[in-house]
C-alpha cells in the first residue's frame, strides 16, 4: 500500500528540523509568477513520484515546497537557507533559467541538484544535473518538419528577455541558416511586457510566414489571446518552444491549424512508459486534476531520478553528475535494475504537436537531422 508523501513548507522544516532515516528534497515549483499556471500539476506530479519511489524504498521520502515562481534572488536565499542548515538533501526545480542561476550560484555543489525542464547551454555546477534538451537539439528536428511541411521560410524569433530564450534565439539563428531559412525579425521582451498587437504588426512588417516563440508560461499565453482576438491566428504558422497544454488551455485553445509546440513529451502521446504515467496520475488525483503536461512529466522523472540515485549509493563516490550518468549507463546494462525505478535512460526526443482546441495532437515522428 502506497503511504501518501508529506509536503512540507519551508517554515514547517524550520520548526521541525531533520529527521533521521528520511530523504528530504526541496521541490521548487512555481507557485506564482511567469510559469505559475503549470505549478499544480509539477506539484502533483513530484508527489506521485516520491510516493512511488518511497513505496520501493527502505527510506522514508518527504518535499519541501519553494515558490520557485518568486524573484530568483529570493528563492536562492531560501533554498540557501535550507541547504546551509542541512534540512534538505537534495533539490529538483521546474522552473525558469534566471532562478536556476541565481539557485546555482548560492547551493553550489553542496547537495544535488537535478534541473528539469529544457535549458540554456552553458557551464554547469557540480552538483546540478540536466534531464531537459539544450536548444539545437529543442529545435532542428521541429524547425526542419515545419519547413519541410509547411513550406515557411521566414521566421519572427520573439521570446522573453531572460537567458534561456535568448539561447534559444542564438541556437535558431544557426539551426535556420543550416536549413536554408531566414531570420526577419528578432525580438526579446521584457516579462510582462508582451504587446500581441504590436509584436503582431512587427511580424508583418518583417513579412515573416512564421514565428518561433520562446514566451514562457503567463506571457505566451497572453500573446496566444491576442492573437486569437486580433484574428490573426491564420496568418503565420506558430512555432511554440515553451507551450504545454496547461498553458494551451490557459489561452483558450487554438482552431487556426496553425499552432505548433516542440517539447520532450505531449499528454496525448501513445508510448506505453507515457500511458503508465498518465494512468498512474489520473488513479491518484482523479480526471479533473491539473493536466499532467511536459513540465509536470519531466518533475516526475527528476524526483524519480533523486531518490534513484540515493537508492544506489552512487552518491557517496561521485559527484551529482557523474552518479546520474553512472546510473543511467548502469540501467541500460542491467546494473542497478528495476529497483532504481528510473524510467528513463536516456533523454526523450523532442516531440512536434499541433494546437486542435485544448489538445496538443502529436504529429509523428521526427526525423533526426
Amino acid at each position: 500500500m502506497t503511504v501518501p508523501i508529506t509536503l512540507l513548507l519551508p517554515s514547517d522544516l524550520l520548526l521541525r528540523g531533520p529527521i533521521s532515516q528520511t530523504l528530504t528534497i526541496g521541490l521548487l515549483a512555481p507557485v506564482s509568477g511567469l510559469m505559475g499556471v503549470a505549478g499544480p500539476s509539477i506539484i502533483n506530479c513530484a508527489i506521485l513520484a516520491a510516493e512511488e519511489a518511497s513505496a520501493g524504498s527502505d527510506t522514508a521520502l518527504e518535499l519541501v515546497l519553494v515558490d520557485a515562481g518568486s524573484d530568483p534572488n529570493d528563492v536562492a536565499s531560501e533554498v540557501d537557507l535550507l541547504v546551509g542548515t542541512g534540512l534538505v538533501d537534495a533539490l529538483v526545480g521546474t522552473h525558469t533559467s534566471n532562478v536556476r542561476r541565481a539557485v546555482e550560484a548560492r547551493v553550489a555543489d553542496r547537495v544535488p541538484y537535478v534541473f528539469t525542464p529544457p535549458h540554456e547551454v552553458g557551464s554547469v555546477a557540480p552538483g546540478s544535473i540536466f534531464i531537459g534538451s539544450n536548444p539545437e537539439d529543442h529545435l532542428r528536428a521541429p524547425i526542419a518538419w515545419l519547413a519541410r511541411h509547411r513550406q515557411v521560410r521566414r521566421w519572427a524569433l520573439i521570446g522573453n528577455d531572460y537567458v534561456w530564450p535568448r539561447q534559444m534565439h542564438e541556437a535558431a539563428g544557426d539551426v535556420l541558416s543550416d536549413l536554408g531559412q531566414s531570420v526577419v525579425l528578432n525580438r526579446l521582451v521584457p516579462i510582462g511586457q508582451v504587446d500581441a498587437a504590436q509584436l503582431i504588426d512587427e511580424v508583418r512588417q518583417a513579412g515573416a510566414d512564421a514565428i518561433l516563440l520562446s514566451l514562457v508560461g503567463r506571457d505566451g499565453i497572453e500573446f496566444h489571446r491576442g492573437v486569437t482576438q486580433l484574428g490573426a491566428g491564420e496568418a503565420f504558422v506558430r512555432l511554440c518552444t515553451a507551450l504545454d497544454e496547461n498553458c494551451l488551455v490557459a489561452a483558450g485553445g487554438d482552431n487556426s491549424g496553425e499552432l505548433y509546440s516542440a517539447m520532450p513529451s505531449f499528454i496525448l502521446q501513445d508510448d506505453e512508459r507515457h500511458q503508465q504515467l498518465i494512468s498512474a496520475y489520473v488513479a491518484r488525483f482523479g480526471l479533473v486534476a491539473p493536466l499532467p503536461a511536459s513540465y509536470a512529466e519531466g518533475c516526475y522523472d527528476g524526483v524519480r531520478l533523486l531518490a534513484a540515485l540515493f537508492d544506489s549509493g552512487l552518491l557517496q563516490s561521485h559527484a551529482a553528475g557523474s552518479a546520474a550518468a553512472r546510473l543511467i549507463a548502469g540501467q541500460r546494462s542491467g546494473a542497478h535494475g528495476p529497483r532504481s525505478g528510473w524510467h528513463r535512460g536516456e533523454r526523450l526526443p523532442m516531440a512536434l504537436a499541433r494546437a486542435v482546441g485544448t489538445d496538443l495532437d502529436d504529429v509523428g515522428a521526427l526525423a533526426v537531422l
